[in-house]
């Protein structure tokens, strides 16, 4: 049960981390290039606005689900679980993202870094 529990930290972490980064590629492929304004500033914000909420969101549904385990000591690893899993998913965020705009770098994701 203790395994299980910590394991599905991050599994919940993973899981807002890509829906995040999908959400990030759409939300820069929608914003267009004007003449004047290349959108890269806006492009950049909404990049790092969801890789913060991602540890963020993550963590509160973490949150959540470890409310719920009446045992203490599972309940405290799983709150460290949790926390770890967040940080990590931001990190994991952050170098997908940056990879992909070299990888991409001519295309709008490219204006990411």
């Amino acid at each position: 049960m203790e395994q299980a529990s910590m394991t599905s930290a991050y599994m919940w972490s993973f899981v807002v981390m890509a829906a995040f980064f999908l959400l990030a590629v759409l939300i820069a492929n929608m914003i267009l290039f004007k003449p004047g304004n290349t959108g890269v500033t806006q492009r950049r914000v909404w990049f790092w606005i969801l890789a913060i909420g991602t540890g963020i969101i993550s963590f509160l549904i973490n949150y959540g689900i470890g409310s719920g385990i009446t045992v203490p000591n599972i309940q405290s690893g799983y709150f460290m679980h949790s926390g770890i899993a967040s940080g990590v998913s931001v990190v994991i965020f952050i170098v997908l993202g940056f990879a992909l705009s070299k990888v991409f770098s001519k295309s709008k994701i490219g204006t990411w870094f």
